[in-house]
């Protein structure tokens, strides 16, 4: 039964399953910190500073992150076939 799993690639791994939470965890809040820099009148100045370029590099990288780091939360916990 080892060599089975082991011929599909990865098996359960706790190590990847707290990567990918963490992973979904920081892009959780970068996005976040985006919504609230851009919603926030006080906190104009530094989305002007920032740019378009500069918050929407920031958003995608945000959710990048939060979706890769479910793919491999749901990859590390699924159960093999």
């Amino acid at each position: 039964m080892a060599d089975e799993e082991s011929k599909f690639g990865r098996r359960r791994s706790p190590r990847r399953a707290v990567l990918g939470m963490a992973a979904a965890l920081i892009g959780l809040a970068m996005v976040s910190a985006m919504l609230a820099v851009s919603h926030a009148p006080e906190l104009e100045r530094l989305l002007f500073q920032l740019g378009l370029g500069g918050t929407a590099l920031i958003a995608a990288i945000g959710q990048v992150l939060i979706l890769g780091g479910l793919a491999l939360l749901w990859s590390a916990l699924r159960r093999p076939r």
